[in-house]
């Protein structure tokens, strides 16, 4: 680091000036060149490749619980713009696009899915403070 040296009342900085008033220069051009390169970049509101799927049943006391505390509101959270939730009967077949997943054994079961992939599951529902927590994990990858 340059120290500035005071010597009566004179600052010896002064013959840097040029010097500083060139780096300023420079690093506000890399700047401007790198905001306009960010806002070039489109940002989606939604990853349409994710989804959170809920392998439910109408006779569930879980399931119940989930949409009385998260499920009715899910829709306008910051994950549903990434990980929209698919609700799927337990009892009914699965979907084509969801036939390679290995089938749930209990309900509820979330399958987190990334470009039609499984990418991990939670599994029962403990409460809305340890489901959000859980889906934090996955959000912030």
């Amino acid at each position: 680091m340059v120290r500035a040296k005071v010597s009566g009342g004179v600052c010896r900085l002064r013959a840097m000036l040029p010097y500083l008033n060139f780096g300023i220069a420079s690093f506000s051009s890399l700047f401007l060149l790198l905001a306009i390169c960010v806002a070039a970049v489109p940002v989606k509101a939604a990853n349409s490749h994710g989804q959170l799927v809920m392998i439910t049943t109408s006779h569930c006391p879980w399931c119940e619980a989930f949409e009385d505390e998260v499920g009715a509101g899910y829709d306008r959270t910051e994950e549903a713009l990434t990980y929209p939730l698919r609700r799927h009967d337990f009892y009914h077949a699965m979907p084509d696009d969801l036939a390679h997943l290995t089938p749930a054994t209990m309900t509820p079961t979330f399958i987190v899915m990334r470009d039609g992939m499984e990418v991990g599951r939670i599994i029962g529902y403990p409460g809305a403070e340890l489901f959000w927590w859980r889906i934090s994990e996955f959000t912030a990858q």
